[in-house]
């Protein structure tokens, strides 16, 4: 079977999808909206899709279509994504999810009730190389976990900074801020490493001039004493690595979020570096095909959900989002 998508919001990070969809070979892109038929045009015009609108409820309407994807800015995801379930349509949602567990729990609900497909983008979950270190992780080659440390920074040009307003990242009407756009990463790949939600929360953040986030920092604490030590910032310039500390060993994951090779470090021998080829991982496109054959998959076999990035792991990250958040005012 190929699947039709249709893509909701038309800004930078569409076009990798529409890429990423033509590798899969499963299905492909027969229209997107926007609010704006300009971008709209400029968007089929860049991709090729035949059809575009500039109303997101017409392209429901009138588009027969299996899945949608959301890929609007944060602040819009819960409407957009409550909107395609009003016309029953299966959705993946970009991270992150929602802008508030609240927000969360309403389209998870909703949802369920309708027995729709619902899933958060979260790209890395289904990176082939992050699948092997789970079940390395799992079956105890570096002991038991004791703690986990990741950066994310990335160092905006100062142009960029200087129009913060218009920035999306800058922006709090757009739900800018360090937390939403790059901690997310952080969040999930510290609930997939310790298997549960930390038990203790401290935080802290650097406003930006517009009030939102650009440095934030989160430290967790977990049941059996693990930890995890996480920043993210918007103007800082670090290795975007990811540290998992055991008990006889550690590994570590350069570029965390798109890895093609971790650094096995076991007490009393020679590193091992474990690689995968980049093909097999992006293979030409943004490397997004993994989770769209995942949800492919998930409706062949009438999943409401992914076992491997479930609504209830979701909905966790967002209420620690929450708690980040309220810590800050």
């Amino acid at each position: 079977m190929s699947y039709r998508w249709g893509i909701i919001g038309c800004g930078l990070i569409a076009p990798k999808f529409v890429q990423s969809m033509e590798k899969t070979g499963e299905g492909r892109v027969v229209a997107a909206a926007s609010k704006s038929m300009r971008r709209a045009k400029a968007f089929q015009q860049k991709t090729g899709i035949a059809n575009v609108y500039a109303s997101y409820e017409a392209m429901l309407k009138n588009e027969k279509l299996d899945a949608v994807y959301i890929a609007t800015s944060h602040n819009y995801h819960y409407e957009n994504a409550a909107l395609c379930k009003k016309y029953g349509k299966p959705v993946l949602v970009e991270k992150a999810f929602t802008q508030t567990a609240h927000q969360a729990e309403q389209l998870i609900a909703l949802a369920q009730r309708e027995k729709l497909f619902l899933m958060e983008a979260m790209w890395t979950r289904f990176n082939p190389l992050i699948i092997q270190l789970r079940n390395l992780l799992s079956g105890g080659m570096i002991g038991d976990i004791e703690k986990l440390n990741i950066a994310f920074c990335v160092k905006m040009n100062p142009l960029s900074i200087k129009m913060a307003p218009w920035n999306r990242m800058y922006n709090p009407r757009l739900a800018g801020g360090a937390l939403l756009d790059l901690g997310v990463y952080t969040l999930a790949w510290a609930r997939m490493i310790f298997g549960e939600p930390p038990q203790t929360i401290r935080s802290s953040c650097q406003r930006a001039w517009t009030g939102v986030d650009k440095t934030s920092e989160y430290h967790f604490g977990y049941s059996k004493g693990q930890r995890a030590d996480l920043i993210t910032s918007f103007c800082q310039d670090r290795p975007r690595d990811a540290l998992i500390t055991g008990t006889v060993g550690h590994i570590r994951v350069p570029s965390f979020m798109h890895p093609s090779k971790f650094i096995l470090s076991r007490n009393g021998q020679s590193d091992q570096t474990i690689t995968i080829e980049p093909d097999r991982i992006n293979n030409g496109a943004a490397g997004f095909q993994h989770e769209i054959r995942e949800v492919h998959r998930c409706l062949r076999e009438n999943l409401l959900e992914s076992p491997t990035m479930p609504l209830h792991e979701t909905l966790e990250i967002m209420k620690t989002m929450d708690t980040i958040r309220a810590q800050w005012r």
